[in-house]
């Protein structure tokens, strides 16, 4: 636990002192209104574990990709999707841009 405390540390300082800062900018503005204290600061934490094996691929809502306006690469081996989607805007391909095979840049 006091491995966790020394990580948080400076993490919860920068935080207050951010908040402090921004009351301060507030009031400046002739708000009228102060921070008094801060009761309480709660900090919550979760394992995060990627995808493995599996991809990382959504569909994009019906409504979004019927514009046109994105480029939704379907990766269904890998969960490299920001790589996909930074090679299909490289390297444009109007013909099946949604398909990786069609992104790779020319050999």
């Amino acid at each position: 636990m006091k491995y966790y405390k020394k990580l948080i540390s400076p993490d919860h300082d920068n935080m207050s002192e951010k908040i402090v800062k921004e009351s301060e900018d507030f009031e400046g503005k002739d708000s009228g209104w102060t921070l008094d204290e801060i009761l309480r600061l709660e900090v919550r934490t979760n394992r995060y574990s990627a995808f493995r094996g599996s991809s990382s691929f959504i569909e994009a809502p019906k409504q979004i990709a019927k514009t046109k306006a994105i480029i939704n690469v379907i990766n269904q081996k890998d969960s490299q999707c920001f790589m996909w989607s930074i090679l299909a805007s490289l390297y444009p391909n109007t013909s099946h841009p949604n398909k990786t095979r069609q992104v790779m840049p020319p050999t």
